[in-house]
């Protein structure tokens, strides 16, 4: 029979169901991790759905469920392409075998969306398509499951349908603490958040509780990490036991502070929070769901500017979290692509303010003029080779096999994107010197009419596809031909 409106159900259900939904967006898109964090949140969804029992709202849960799960492989297949990861196409023939094993005379089946998406799935060629059936499951509606039904003996003792005459509660039950969210100061945490080292934040954790154990009187969310004296970092959040039944939301604040600054090369702080009851002798089972993981940036570049010019070390700070990101990049290639970014802000930098170039300069002398302004700097000095060869071509330069490619733009002004006629020869280069990542700069020395140039807005990082393998391409634009401001105003 149909149970009492069920709000935990409700909610396991709607969370599960907006986890898909948000991992969905990003699942064929690089990094490969997006992919784990879909298959993460179709784990959690299949959790409860295996929990209840038929019906025409859970049948409509259930066809979502087995058209995502289908689709997982397929982005697998994409990211496989991508990365040149050997027999890619294993991804693409798993993803049809299942399409084709679906039971077509099963209730959930019977949607016309799912029937849809499995026909699309077994004509699939091209992952091109990919975007049409992520499209479809992102325009696939469902209902709020707030009536649910239940079968007559549950796998889980927390999910068995009890009857209206039977009044024995099971001896032990699961419980589940859900990380729901972090605010740092107020604002959500981020995948990567800047944390001035000595400055105290406030940190604010919200968590859910299942059902709170019999016997348990606190559960304390306590961080982890590698070094033991980084532990005291972060605040260990007390929960006493609250009155009422499960689910229960429990939020508190404590104090941040990162006590050490790292070293603009280094990966961030990672702290994981454990969560632990004092009691738990009358629980069969305590699963920590949710994202309790923090990345927590420590680089103090007010102490240790990376480039002389504030403005221009923050905007670093975001491209190297990008280049982190990047799928298959080796963090010692990120960290010295960072070095030479450092000296190619500071020289960008230096040409907005102080009218370095002047308009129509060769490239040679362009050249010339930054590889002695690069020299100059302690970190790169002789690491800095000049023409090295690489696919059969002459490079202008490189630092530690990390490609740099310096080209002139005397006729027009360009922005980063306009730069897109000279990726396939720094593509090529890297590539040459066994890279995936590689610099060009371009010098924009055109007659002005008008002020021009933001470091924001000339320094991106590209993703720049040949073949099946993929190279992160950072545009630098350097600013030249400037006349003397009084003459924008005749």
């Amino acid at each position: 029979m149909r149970n009492e409106p069920n709000f935990e159900i409700f909610q396991q259900a709607f969370s599960s169901r907006i986890e898909v939904a948000a991992a969905l967006l990003d699942s064929l898109q690089p990094p490969k991790n997006n992919v784990e964090r879909l298959k993460e949140a179709c784990s959690a969804l299949e959790d409860m759905i295996s929990e209840i029992s038929q019906g025409d709202t859970e049948d409509q849960y259930r066809a979502y469920l087995t058209a995502t799960e289908i689709f997982l492989p397929l982005a697998e297949w994409k990211h496989a392409i991508r990365n040149a990861e050997p027999d890619a196409q294993r991804f693409l023939g798993s993803a049809k075998i299942k399409a084709s094993e679906v039971d077509r005379s099963s209730s959930f089946a019977a949607d016309e969306r799912l029937s849809a998406f499995l026909d699309q799935v077994e004509s699939l060629e091209s992952i091109d398509e990919l975007v049409t059936l992520q499209e479809q499951l992102k325009r696939w509606n469902l209902p709020l499951l707030l009536f649910a039904d239940f079968p007559s003996q549950g796998y889980r003792d927390l999910r068995v349908a009890v009857s209206e005459h039977v009044s024995e509660e099971p001896e032990k039950l699961d419980t589940t603490v859900a990380f729901l969210k972090f605010d740092i100061d107020g604002e959500p945490a981020k995948q990567w958040n800047y944390l001035n080292p000595g400055t105290a934040y406030d940190l604010t954790i919200e968590v859910r509780v299942s059902n709170w154990p019999k016997g348990a009187s606190s559960l304390s969310l306590t961080p982890v990490t590698i070094d033991p004296r980084e532990r005291n970092w972060l605040p260990t959040f007390m929960f006493e036991k609250p009155d009422g039944d499960g689910p229960l939301v429990l939020t508190g604040t404590g104090r941040a502070v990162l006590e050490v600054a790292h070293s603009f090369g280094s990966r961030p702080y990672e702290f994981l929070y454990a969560a632990e009851f004092d009691d738990t002798s009358a629980c069969r089972d305590v699963a920590i769901v949710g994202h309790r993981r923090l990345l927590l940036e420590g680089t103090d570049v007010a102490s240790n500017p990376l480039t002389g010019f504030s403005h221009v070390d923050r905007h670093l700070l975001r491209v190297r979290d990008r280049l982190r990101a990047f799928p298959g990049l080796l963090p010692g290639d990120a960290a010295n692509t960072m070095i030479v970014l450092c000296g190619l802000g500071n020289i960008a930098a230096q040409a907005l303010k102080n009218s370095l170039f002047e308009g129509g300069m060769p490239e040679k002398k362009f050249q010339n003029k930054v590889t002695e302004m690069l020299q100059n700097r302690s970190d790169i000095g002789e690491h800095l080779q000049g023409h090295p060869e690489a696919a059969g071509g002459i490079t202008d330069l490189a630092f530690r096999d990390i490609p740099i490619e310096l080209k002139v733009e005397n006729s027009k002004v360009v922005f980063p994107k306009d730069c897109e006629k000279f990726f396939d020869q720094t593509a090529a280069y890297a590539i040459g010197l066994g890279k995936r990542i590689a610099v060009l700069s371009v010098l924009e020395a055109s007659h002005k009419t008008s002020p021009v140039g933001v470091i924001e807005d000339d320094i991106e990082v590209f993703t720049h596809q040949t073949g099946q393998s993929s190279i992160a391409i950072v545009v630098v634009v350097v600013r030249g031909g400037f006349p003397k401001p009084s003459s924008y105003s005749r």
